[in-house]
């Protein structure tokens, strides 16, 4: 079949990541897929090559949006020139705020849309500090207009379902689809030693690691406090945090007034494609704290690298993870639950071998971009009843 891919990002940081791998997974099995956005062909990340990059930030608030509004037009002019040529079989779109032109110019042609939800960006724009929204009642009847228009709206958590739903999308047109891993990027691997070294990490250390941007809403403030209580019981424990980000300085601080800077690894920014170098060092992988309707990409490549997971008990983390069988849930926002959790998976190394065996196998039958790509392409050919 012939995809055309639209996105409207730059691409950078995890969106990039995820369109990337839906990309190659689309061609994986067997599709020709064209990909249409803002960056540069499938250069993902490449600030420099779109006026986008510009415009955010000499453009701001109601004059911003009413660009992005008017993007529709741009877009549904140049869908028209590609699909002449390109003559897809299907649209896959990832959500954004305000664009409707994708699913607009898949009905007015009698071209199925499908539309790719990763976060209910209105509601996202509307309620968090650094964001704003000013034509917050037209952002909000696109989400909810476009989301009911395609042939399916893809999300990534059972939440997120439950919320557009609750904002009138219909029911029937909602599918649950969670994030997944590339296999064969993250999978087991030894640890480097080089990387050992460097680190200085010693045999018997427990190393409790972490992925991701270090921001106020990755819960990493929660994590160091259940890791005081850790250590307290575990004096070889050290947390290792890989990635950086706006309170770092404030967790260096805060892990030096505990008594415990000497027992934390910052690693700073890594590319994603060394990351699984990283988590290979992880004696326990966590994901402290996620939006409710997130589907942390984290948590599967910890998955796929046999690592133990443990996670918050929230509803959208209990789409990828059965509790005791492929990762452990604590009570959400409880420094102690999870340190008791830690504790719990630290003295248990079969505990820790049965879910890291059981999280690798979860990842190679349903947590992986290929498995999605398929599922993609089922709901297609279930519309023709193929």
């Amino acid at each position: 079949m012939r995809i055309l891919y639209h996105h409207r990002t730059l691409g950078d940081g995890a969106e990039g990541i995820h369109i990337k791998e839906m990309v190659n997974a689309f061609r994986s099995i067997g599709h020709d897929v064209l990909v249409v956005g803002p960056s540069a062909s499938e250069n993902l990340g490449n600030k420099k090559s779109s006026p986008f990059s510009i415009l955010k930030k000499i453009v701001r608030g109601p004059a911003y949006e009413t660009l992005e509004i008017g993007y529709n037009f741009y877009n549904y002019y140049y869908l028209s020139k590609i699909v002449s040529r390109f003559k897809p079989d299907f649209i896959y779109d990832r959500y954004i705020t305000f664009n409707y032109s994708c699913v607009g110019f898949g009905k007015k042609q009698r071209i199925p849309v499908f539309l790719e939800v990763n976060a209910p960006l209105a509601y996202e724009r509307d309620h968090e500090p650094d964001e704003s929204l000013y034509m917050k009642e037209v952002a909000y009847w696109v989400e909810k207009k476009v989301c009911s228009n395609s042939l399916k709206t893809i999300v990534v958590s059972t939440p997120l379902k439950e919320y557009l739903i609750s904002k009138g999308v219909p029911a029937e047109k909602v599918v649950v689809i969670p994030n997944g891993v590339n296999i064969k990027t993250f999978y087991p691997k030894p640890a480097s030693t080089t990387l050992i070294q460097s680190l200085g990490i010693r045999k018997d250390d427990v190393i409790i690691g972490f992925v991701g941007i270090l921001r106020p809403w990755h819960g990493i403030d929660l994590l160091l406090d259940a890791f005081g209580m850790v250590h307290a019981r575990y004096p070889n424990s050290k947390l290792m945090l890989v990635g950086d980000g706006p309170i770092r300085e404030s967790i260096q601080n805060k892990a030096r007034d505990m008594g415990l800077g000497n027992k934390l690894i910052i690693t700073g920014r890594v590319p994603h494609d060394k990351v699984s170098d990283y988590v290979s060092l992880f004696t326990i992988a966590v994901s402290p704290k996620a939006t409710f309707y997130a589907s942390p990409m984290k948590i599967p490549e910890y998955m796929a690298q046999q690592k133990a997971v443990v996670a918050p008990d929230t509803d959208n983390i209990k789409d990828l993870i059965v509790n005791g069988e492929t990762g452990i849930l604590f009570e959400n926002d409880s420094a102690k639950s999870l340190a008791e959790s830690l504790k719990e998976i630290i003295s248990n190394q079969d505990m820790r071998s049965e879910i890291g065996n059981k999280a690798k196998l979860e990842t190679a039958q349903r947590l992986n971009w290929q498995t999605t790509a398929k599922h993609v392409e089922t709901l297609f050919l279930d519309r023709f009843n193929i």
